[in-house]
């Protein structure tokens, strides 16, 4: 038996040419960024890839110099009146908390002055909405990683990330600069009921190869300062009026923590990403001020804020509102331990979506009548917390 190999020519050839398979994907056509990528197969000198990171950094540094950042309104929304409101998906319970608020729960977008609703194509053009036009940058983790590079560069509270088919020699060169970087892989490409898993890896050529079955993002990630077996998240919600207001869920900090696997004291070094477990916030605060002092954890919601108005600012710079919609957005916040500031425990930016309707307003009984309160003007509501420019 003759073992042979079937090969589909990419461009003319001719008697005697050599012929060799091309082991790079047909999407990476980029002759630079084939050449990182080949180095996941084929290990040689990485010297243009540090280059290509460093021309990067100096990049992201002239952005964040650059960035113009927008003011917000000073002044509460002003008085309106809003009667019907329409939930995709609303409970009972939250159905009862909206009627209790002297609200209609109306079963048509049409009949309602505000609308709360996931599906664009399914919204009422002239309908005040939670569809403000930031939604549409914190869509997906690839375009909120695009967008920062962009207009937000270089931040010290942010995590900084790679898009993996068009950025990868600079990944590679961030990854040989840290060799104890670890990273978290995303898949934002959505398939009909089926969950995209997140992979954390300390090997960049495992996430280049990944970037092959749809893993386009790598952000960095390390385990909590907390907890070196869990990765944790400190979930704040931001409210963007549609003039420009923002203000801030102030009831609860939510807290998320992800099982690390171990091997040998380190973490494992390739894993999915395990389910999030939500954590008693009472119960965190308090191991937390025992291990970082008793006002570590609102010195750390401050600069949770702070960061969360920063990004609004600078993201408002550049894409304004309509002047009819709101919108509502999760920030969440990885425990950073700074030793050059002493071992002083800081918020760094993870990452940023628009609150889902069907998964979170939908259920919350609390939420969308305060929310509604304030779209209204109503400023005895205490449940959320107007940023003022700083």
């Amino acid at each position: 038996m003759m073992p042979f190999s079937i090969m589909w020519p990419t461009k003319p050839i001719s008697k005697g040419d050599a012929l060799t398979r091309d082991y790079c994907p047909a999407w990476l056509t980029d002759s630079e960024q084939r050449k990182g990528y080949l180095q996941s197969i084929f290990p040689g000198p990485k010297q243009f890839a540090l280059d290509a990171y460093e021309h990067m950094r100096d990049d992201w540094a002239q952005t964040a110099k650059n960035v113009v950042r927008a003011n917000f309104t000073s002044l509460p929304v002003p008085r309106t009146q809003i009667q019907r409101v329409f939930v995709q998906g609303a409970t009972d319970e939250t159905a009862k908390s909206v009627q209790e608020a002297g609200l209609q729960l109306v079963d048509n977008a049409e009949q309602a002055d505000v609308v709360f609703d996931d599906d664009v194509t399914q919204m009422p053009a002239d309908k005040q909405s939670n569809q403000h036009p930031l939604n549409s940058v914190f869509v997906s983790t690839e375009n909120t990683l695009m967008a920062f590079q962009k207009v937000v560069g270089m931040q010290t509270w942010l995590r900084p990330g790679y898009h993996l088919k068009t950025q990868i020699n600079e990944f590679i060169g961030a990854s040989m600069m840290n060799s104890n970087s670890w990273w978290l892989l995303t898949n934002d490409q959505a398939i009909p009921n089926v969950k995209q898993q997140k992979i954390i890896t300390n090997s960049w050529v495992t996430a280049v190869r990944h970037a092959d079955v749809g893993y386009t993002t790598a952000i960095n990630c390390t385990p909590s300062a907390v907890s070196p077996d869990q990765l944790c998240l400190a979930e704040k919600i931001a409210l963007l009026t549609p003039d420009n207001g923002l203000y801030v869920w102030s009831k609860d900090t939510w807290i998320y923590a992800y099982p690390i696997e171990q091997r040998d004291n380190k973490p494992e070094p390739y894993q999915i990403m395990a389910d999030e477990l939500q954590v008693q916030e009472a119960a965190f605060v308090e191991s937390f001020s025992a291990h970082f002092g008793a006002d570590a954890f609102s010195e750390f919601t401050e600069e949770m804020e702070r960061i969360v108005s920063e990004v609004m600012r600078m993201m408002l710079g550049i894409d304004s509102s309509s002047g009819k919609n709101f919108g509502l957005f999760s920030f969440r916040f990885a425990f950073f331990k700074n030793e050059e500031a002493g071992g002083v425990v800081e918020p760094c930016l993870q990452s940023i979506h628009p609150v889902s309707v069907h998964q979170r307003l939908a259920t919350d009984s609390r939420m969308v009548p305060s929310i509604v309160a304030t779209l209204s003007g109503n400023t005895a509501s205490e449940d959320w917390k107007q940023i003022k420019n700083a």
